[in-house]
Order: C-alpha cells, then sequence, then structure tokens
C-alpha cells in the first residue's frame, strides 16, 4: 500500500473536538455519580486551554552543532485556562481581582450592594481547588475534561463596554502544584480524553 493523498479515514469525523466547551470548578469524579461540579458562568468566545513546555538542550563539548537524541530536559511547563466571561457576578469580578468582598454598609450603598476591593497578599484559601474545561467529542458521548489543579486568576480585571452589546471579561486561570505534586514531579493539570469505539 503506498502513502495516501489525505489523512482523512473513516475514523476522522469522530475525532473532532466541537463547539464552545463549558467552564466547571471543583470538579470530582465518584463512581456511582459521575461527574460533578460547579458551573463557572455562561462565557463568549470561547474557552481556551494552554500548556506551554520549554526544553532545553544539555550542553556537552562536541555537540552545539546539532540536536542529540536524549540530551533534551523539560525546563517548565505552565497551564492556563483563559475564559471570556460573559455572564458577570460580583463573584467573577471578585476572582479576577483576587479581592476580598463584604456586604456594603448602610454608609457606604444601598442595601443588596457587595464592596470589592483587590488583596495585597494572597491566601491558600484564594486558590480554586480545580477548574475544568469541558467539551465535546464528535464521536463519543463521554466529554474531554482537561482538569487544572490550584487554579488561580492571575491576569486581573479589564471590562470595557458599548451600545448594542454585553460586556465580557478575559479570565487567565493558571495551575499550581501543591507541595506533593512537586515532591512527586507531578504537574497538577490532567487531561480525561475518552476512547472512541473503533468501527
Amino acid at each position: 500500500m503506498g502513502l495516501k493523498k489525505t489523512g482523512y479515514t473513516q475514523k476522522t469525523s469522530e475525532s473532532y473536538i466541537i463547539n464552545a466547551a463549558t467552564v466547571y470548578t471543583g470538579v470530582t469524579f465518584a463512581a456511582e455519580t459521575g461527574f460533578t461540579g460547579t458551573l463557572h458562568g455562561a462565557t463568549s468566545g470561547g474557552v481556551t486551554l494552554t500548556i506551554e513546555q520549554a526544553y532545553r538542550d544539555v550542553e556537552v563539548d562536541g555537540t552545539t552543532h546539532m540536536k542529540v537524541k536524549g540530551n533534551k530536559l523539560l525546563a517548565s511547563a505552565n497551564a492556563t485556562v483563559t475564559a471570556n466571561m460573559k455572564e458577570l457576578t460580583a463573584e467573577t469580578i471578585r476572582q479576577s481581582l483576587n479581592g476580598s468582598m463584604v456586604d456594603a454598609t448602610a454608609e457606604e450603598a444601598p442595601s443588596g450592594y457587595k464592596i470589592i476591593r483587590t488583596k495585597r497578599f494572597v491566601e491558600d484559601a484564594d486558590y480554586i481547588d480545580n477548574i475544568a474545561v469541558v467539551g465535546k467529542l464528535s464521536g463519543s458521548d463521554d466529554p474531554v475534561i482537561a482538569i487544572l489543579d490550584n487554579a488561580f486568576c492571575t491576569n486581573g480585571l479589564e471590562l470595557g463596554t458599548e451600545d448594542d452589546g454585553e460586556a465580557v471579561v478575559e479570565q487567565v486561570y493558571e495551575a499550581h502544584a501543591s507541595q506533593e505534586q512537586l515532591e512527586a514531579d507531578e504537574y497538577p493539570w490532567k487531561i480525561l480524553y475518552p476512547t472512541v469505539a473503533a468501527s
């Protein structure tokens, strides 16, 4: 058999990740109930998962003129989820700022208002246990799920408004390793990918 002129096969159409993904926080799995989590909110313009990996080549005399198999090391890796939030709540704003939030007093604002302020220091409680991007695989009823542990929003707040439109706030969440993950050389993210049945 010669080389084909296209990569398309009978199984290709079952391996598309389609439509906009959904963002959840606090995702857990139990055999009895499956996956559970809290919806993070409605998005606009999709959700982006980014896993960046930087490698370096060990410098050894006599090898500087070419890349050598087995001489490459992972120097750093980082995972982020970028969500363009269209559903904006006081909690969405607070998370974007890593802020504090309290009920306004009668001297500060009418009843029902919250006051959100940026905090100076980051505390352990400011990290979200996990944030997950849940996508649809065309050939399966099971979702593709990317989970970032100890997520923290790092990009601040930019809120623009215009006529005949709604504000969208971009949130960039970074994954952070726990002490246990660090000691085990285990990166704080994983991708759960369903198996598409063979035809």
